[in-house]
């Protein structure tokens, strides 16, 4: 059963959705203006009504929600682990009859598995996902990339540079707020390795200067 409310605006759906969860990918303050702007950042850089997009890690639909209504029937696709995120997303922020009418789909794998979907995709999308994740899952992800994507696709991603004093992560396990985890973290990885992990697999990658959500770097890959 849906608690959604036609009266109230997609910013005040999103705070009830925070009501329930903070693990939502996006700011409390600017829930709407960030999902409006992984949209607007996507169709920038090629995303086209007709396209397959995956999102990796759709959380509670911030993001999702604009691009399943940009997206033609069957275009959208997510994979999110955090259940209880993506349920108050669903329960608050979309519309009655809107999954029917576009039907997206969705895995709650944590593993970057993609084989369920049956799917080639012209587009990956991942906001704030590389800042949490170590470098062995961005390597699942761009092998994902390699597998399941049509030629000519595109990876828009975000990540965060290291610094003094905040060091490239070297561990091997997730950081920050999960399905697991409660407690909040930052990793960071610098754009040499991510371009050496790219061109390892024949992948060219773009460091796109000016675009930021959320004071995080963007960059663009192409198979």
């Amino acid at each position: 059963m849906t608690s959604f409310s036609a009266t109230d605006s997609l910013q005040k759906r999103g705070e009830r959705v925070y009501s329930i969860t903070t693990k939502v990918g996006c700011g409390i303050r600017r829930f709407e203006k960030t999902g409006r702007a992984q949209l607007e950042a996507l169709i920038r850089h090629g995303l086209n009504p007709w396209d397959k997009l995956l999102d990796i890690g759709c959380g509670a639909l911030c993001g999702g929600y604009w691009m399943i209504h940009f997206l033609n029937r069957g275009g959208y696709y997510g994979i999110e682990p955090n259940t209880l995120a993506f349920n108050a997303g669903v329960e608050h922020l979309i519309e009655p009859g809107l999954f029917e009418e576009k039907q997206p789909k969705f895995q709650h794998n944590d593993q970057y598995d993609l084989s369920g979907f049956d799917e080639k995709f012209d587009y990956f999308h991942a906001h704030s996902i590389w800042t949490h994740a170590p470098k062995k899952d961005i390597e699942n992800m761009l092998d994902g990339f390699v597998e399941f994507t049509n030629p000519g696709a595109r990876f828009l991603t975000s990540f965060k540079s290291p610094r003094p004093f905040r060091p490239d992560y070297k561990g091997d396990t997730w950081v920050g707020g999960s399905h697991e985890s409660d407690k909040a973290g930052i990793c960071r990885h610098s754009f040499k390795w991510i371009r050496e992990a790219c061109r390892a697999r024949g992948l060219d990658v773009e460091l796109l200067n000016g675009e930021k959500i959320h004071k995080q770097k963007w960059i663009l890959i192409r198979n």
